[in-house]
């Protein structure tokens, strides 16, 4: 989040939509089952961790070139600070 009243900078924006895109579960599950897959199908491990890591990547970067979801990381940036409380 941003500090204070500061907008955000275009790379603080940057580094959360990644961090959201990477941590998202259809992204981990596109990547695990990718690696299963290959290893049942009889490809080395190496191989299907290769598989995994590939796949799992073109899903972060799916979520990270959506706009909605841009949108919904900044959102949560540039919610606006609270009201000063009142003076007495």
């Amino acid at each position: 989040m941003s500090d204070g009243g500061r907008e955000p900078t275009s790379q603080e924006l940057a580094a959360s939509l990644a961090v959201n895109a990477a941590g998202k579960p259809l992204n981990l599950a596109v990547g695990v089952v990718a690696f299963v897959v290959a290893l049942v199908a009889g490809a080395p491990g190496v191989v299907a961790l290769l598989v995994g890591v590939v796949l799992y990547t073109l899903a972060v970067a799916r979520t990270m070139f959506d706009a909605g979801e841009a949108e919904r990381v900044a959102a949560k940036h540039h919610r606006a600070p609270p009201p000063p409380p009142p003076e007495s």
